[in-house]
């Protein structure tokens, strides 16, 4: 038997990002919602190969659904992620009709 959806439209706050990364460079981070139709640009994270840390990224996003997409953008920049932690809350049921 088919598992029930869990998604009924409601709007997402999306708070923060925690991440445990290790590299070299700086780590560019996003909110971004389906078909980029929305976007938040979130603060950079510098990067370190060995660290005791994990960065909290700060954000306001609010939407039904979205992504965190990270990247780098500068050559020899590596990263590894290995812990992502996204902080969300329901606000409301969904749009008004």
């Amino acid at each position: 038997m088919a598992k029930k959806p869990s998604f009924s439209g409601e709007l997402i706050h999306f708070g923060a990002a925690r991440l445990r990364v290790t590299g070299s460079g700086n780590l560019k981070l996003y909110f971004r919602s389906l078909d980029d139709v929305k976007n938040l640009t979130l603060p950079t994270i510098p990067m370190q190969t060995t660290t005791d840390k994990e960065p909290l990224v700060l954000g306001n996003f609010t939407n039904q659904r979205a992504c965190l997409e990270f990247k780098t953008t500068e050559i020899n920049e590596i990263f590894v992620v290995s812990k992502i932690t996204i902080f969300v809350k329901v606000t409301a049921s969904g749009y008004p009709q």
